[in-house]
């Protein structure tokens, strides 16, 4: 296995441990031995937050082709649910993202995209989200 390879694994699974201990406990607080391993993979807890927005995002664009897809009459309102209902199935994130709300360059790229995409402007992935009436 190459040594690119086995760091990306080794993010991978630091990912899952912080996420499962996030969901576990129902707090933001990350242990002292995965801050540890944070350092060492990522060099501070910064780049790894970037990290998981960049993996946050990931998952709202794969569904926001599907929604594209159908061409929804109100946009606004159907990338608003996207991100709502994200947020709900992966509440860990949420959890972590209010917990550390910096901006990062992924999220200015992923708002500029966006809105080029669709027309939207919505907020950053670590703004809470507004119920759309």
């Amino acid at each position: 296995m190459s040594m690119a390879w086995e760091r990306t694994r080794r993010r991978y699974e630091l990912t899952h441990a912080v996420l499962a201990e996030v969901t576990r406990t129902g707090r933001p607080d990350i242990p002292a031995g995965l801050l540890g391993e944070i350092d060492t993979l990522y060099g501070d807890l910064d780049t790894f937050l970037s990290d998981l927005r960049r993996r946050w995002y990931l998952m709202f664009d794969a569904r926001l082709d599907a929604l594209l897809e159908h061409s929804p009459p109100d946009m606004a309102r159907a990338v608003a649910g996207l991100r709502r209902d994200l947020d709900r199935e992966q509440p860990a994130f949420r959890l972590l993202f209010d917990a550390h709300p910096a901006r990062t360059a992924v999220d200015d790229h992923h708002r500029t995209t966006l809105r080029a995409a669709t027309g939207v402007d919505q907020p950053v992935a670590h703004a809470r989200t507004r119920r759309v009436s």
